[in-house]
């Protein structure tokens, strides 16, 4: 098969999305078919063959400036026909997706669908003064999108309850996006990879750490995160938060007023090449985010044998199991307490993180592309 994958996020920009898009694309590959992803240019990303971009322009909002967006062109749209696609894949809904859709509708080509994003959780970074029309207008936008395609996929039963209240009605796929979980097992480093680390970072080798990857931006609750870590007075017990993003002068600025900057430290972007080992450096996954869709930074502090402490969310369905491999909380307070709980008991910690690692292979980036893959076939029949 020739396979498009239309997406707004791609690499260098680092996000859920365009992980995704870069081992559903790498697995489909192996697995003998063409993969073009169509995205737009960006001035710092790496030419390759089987990548087509398009000239955008930057967003200029705040927490946005790394997208880009673009007009949906007759020009476009018969350059993009010229590659003879059998699938077009959409994974976003705006320049690429529109640009899928039109390519798709021409000539006659099945369209897919991947709804990664629940937008109506990020309307704030385009008018805070709006939130309530633009979330109305995501949700209509989104579901009249979904509409449009063949088949739709959700990384999880949440973006699914949430599209099943915005009216959505068609049949749809529930396909976690996959991980290489060989890249995070903790047997690939070594004891001195790590320790060097350690003390490259200045993190004391018999301190506890917490780590938290991801975005830092507010929608991910790290406020919440770094209030109920101030209540932990140990100052053997340490936070590290891993990953760029638009509000790490305000998260710094929260962690001086709590009096916690000496237990806290900020790594910043790290290269993906470089996550698996700074995986390593935990000893517990935290998170009070509810606006994830497909968890993937859950599934590699799982695979790197780290047991989870995070907000539950319905994106946690059969992967967070109490007392197994973590826990999960409804109510903030409870972190603590929880905490405690696990800290306290070395027995039930060494279990939990024996555990962690046991049930992820369902996860793995071959997994994903099957899954895929059979979508596929089923709309060329």
């Amino acid at each position: 098969m020739r396979i498009g994958l239309f997406t707004d996020a791609y690499a260098p920009i680092i996000s859920g999305v365009s992980i995704s898009l870069d081992i559903l694309s790498k697995e489909l590959t192996k697995a003998g078919h063409e993969v073009f992803v169509i995205t737009n240019k960006h001035e710092n990303a790496v030419v390759t063959n089987n990548i087509l971009r398009f000239g955008g322009y930057k967003i200029p909002m705040k927490g946005l400036r790394e997208y880009r967006i673009g007009k949906v062109t007759s020009k476009k749209v018969k350059e993009v026909g010229e590659l003879n696609l059998d699938i077009v894949h959409c994974h976003t809904e705006f320049t690429m997706g529109r640009l899928g859709r039109r390519v798709a509708k021409k000539y006659n080509i099945p369209l897919v669908h991947t709804y990664h994003t629940m937008y109506e959780d990020y309307v704030h970074f385009i008018s805070k003064s709006l939130v309530g029309p633009l979330r109305l207008v995501s949700k209509k936008y989104s579901k009249s999108f979904a509409n449009s395609a063949d088949e739709v996929v959700f990384p999880t039963i949440k973006v699914k309850r949430t599209f099943n209240r915005y009216g959505f009605k068609k049949s749809s796929h529930i396909i976690p996006t996959g991980i290489y979980v060989e890249d995070f097992n903790k047997d690939k480093f070594t004891k001195e990879d790590i320790s060097k680390l350690k003390q490259d970072l200045e993190i004391d080798p018999n301190d506890f750490i917490m780590l938290f990857l991801g975005r830092m931006s507010r929608e991910k609750s790290i406020q919440d995160l770094l209030i109920q870590f101030s209540k932990i007075k140990s100052d053997k017990v340490k936070l590290l938060l891993i990953g760029g993003g638009p509000d790490i002068k305000h998260f710094k600025n929260i962690c001086k007023k709590l009096n916690i900057v000496n237990r806290v430290k900020f790594i910043g972007m790290v290269s993906p090449n470089d996550v698996g080992l700074y995986y390593q450096l935990g000893d517990l996954f935290v998170n009070f985010s509810v606006t994830e869709t497909q968890g993937l930074t859950y599934y590699e502090a799982l695979a790197s044998g780290l047991p989870l402490l995070v907000k539950y969310d319905d994106n946690l369905e059969g992967l967070v199991e109490n007392g197994y491999n973590g826990y999960s909380f409804t109510d903030n307070e409870d972190f603590v307490k929880l905490f405690e709980k696990i800290n306290d008991d070395k027995i039930l910690f060494n279990q939990i993180s024996n555990n962690s690692s046991k049930a992820i292979q369902k996860f793995s980036a071959a997994n994903y592309a099957k899954n895929i893959e059979k979508i596929y076939k089923k709309l060329l029949k």
